[in-house]
Formats: structure tokens, sequence, C-alpha cells
């Protein structure tokens, strides 16, 4: 990739954290998320032996909800802006190719995901060192996973931006990440629906992105081994769909006509 190519990457991924941080709702739920790990303390100190436990496990699922809320409204709202108000159609019309514009956009709401969830686990940090507890670096074993998570949240708002309006693409977001987050339930609709076809409850499963590999909270609060090669399986799994479902949004978006 050459060095202009690169050039403009990088000044649409500034620009696009640039936006971000001007959004409101991300303070809001950012300051909710901070909110969320103090009540963590609050419930620490009615325990008698878990406090420190309490205090992780709201930590952690703080990060985890706030964060998506953060990825499906970043994904959707600052792609979709840009195509809606047809401000996108200048910058087309320069040197900028539609791949590097979807690059660009990608790599901004993915470092804004970065700083925010740096910002959180900072806070949870911070508060277990306030309260006498120690820094537990066994937490980012759980805390890299949430932020694979989030950016491949991410890509399927990019992913739906591209294809529809932002009210779809919010609420065509929200059902494939619930879906991931359930999806044993998904591979146990036989239970439920015993006629539907095999080849499609499986095909089902299989597309969706099982957010449950992103899950390690309980595994790292209650001091359960996460071994490297676990992170390992998850980093290659999470490449891979996010190279799949980037390649369609590059591709939705190459094919898609603005004028």
């Amino acid at each position: 990739m050459d060095a202009g190519r690169l050039s403009r990457i990088a000044a649409v991924a500034a620009n696009t954290h640039r936006e971000a941080v001007r959004e409101r709702v991300l303070y809001n739920l950012v300051f909710f998320a901070i909110v969320m790990i103090l009540s963590g303390l609050l419930l620490g100190q009615l325990s008698i032996r878990q406090d420190e436990k309490i205090i992780k496990d709201i930590g952690l699922a703080a990060m985890d909800v706030f964060g998506t809320l953060i990825g499906v409204f970043l994904g959707v709202s600052l792609m979709s802006k840009e195509i809606e108000r047809r401000s996108l159609y200048p910058l087309l019309a320069k040197p900028l190719s539609r791949e590097e514009f979807l690059a660009g956009k990608f790599l901004g709401l993915s470092f804004t995901l970065f700083v925010n969830v740096s910002v959180m686990a900072a806070g949870l940090y911070a508060t277990l060192l306030a309260t006498g507890r120690g820094a537990d670096p066994a937490l980012l074993k759980a805390v890299l996973p949430i932020y694979q998570g989030l950016v491949l949240v991410v890509a399927i708002a990019v992913l739906f931006s591209t294809v529809t309006s932002s009210a779809l693409a919010a609420v065509g977001t929200v059902c494939v990440v619930v879906a991931g987050r359930y999806s044993d339930v998904v591979r146990n609709m036989r239970d439920v629906v015993p006629d539907a076809p095999t080849w499609l409850i499986e095909g089902l499963y299989y597309a969706m992105p099982n957010f449950r590999n992103f899950d390690f909270k309980n595994r790292v609060v209650y001091g359960d081994p996460v071994g490297w090669n676990d992170i390992g399986f998850v980093t290659v799994y999470w490449l891979l769909y996010l190279a799949l479902t980037l390649g369609a949004a590059a591709a939705a978006f190459r094919s898609r006509d603005f004028h």
C-alpha cells in the first residue's frame, strides 16, 4: 500500500475520531459506564468477602454493555450521516476511493472505542486501588476480548449502514448482536421448532458472529485460568469474521449508486 493511500485513510480516520468525540451521546454513555463501576464499589461495601469480585464483575459488564451501545451508535450514525446528508459526495470526487473512505471510517471508530475502553479500564483499576484491592493484571485478559467484540460490532454496523437507512441499520445491528450473544438458543432451535431444517439452523449458527467467544468475564473474575491459547483462538476468529464483514461492506459500498 503506497504512502498516499495510507495518508488518505489516516486523514479519514482522524476526521472520524474528531466527529465521534463531538457526539454528546458518547460522553453520556461513558459517564454511565463510570457510574456502573462506582456502583460496584457500593455493592462491594454491602458484601462480606466478595466485594472485589463484585467490583470487577460490574466494571467489566459495564465496559461490555456501554461499549456495545457506543459501537452501535457510532457505527451507524457516523456512516449513515455521511450518506444521507450527501456530504460523502465531494469526498469521493477527490482522489479518495470508496475502499479508502470505508477503511478510514472503520479505523477512526475503532480507535475511538479503544480510547473509551481504555478510560473505562483505567476507571476500574482506579476503583480497585482506591479501595485497597490489587490491580489484577489478569483483568486485561477479559478487557482485550471485550474490545475485540466491540470492534466487530462496529464492523457489522458499518456493513448495515452501507446497504440501508440509519434506522434499519441500527435495528439490524442490534438484532445480529443479540442473536450472537445468545447463539446457543439458535443452535437449540429444534427444541422449539422441531420441523426446522437442520441445515438452516446450522447455517444460521455459523453465519452469525458468536459473541460468546469474547466473553471471559466470569472466568477472569472468579480466578479460572485463561491461557494465551484461548486469547489466540478468539483473535483468529475475530480477524476472520472481521475480514468477511468488512469485505462484504466494501463490496456493498462499491456497488452502491450515490447519484
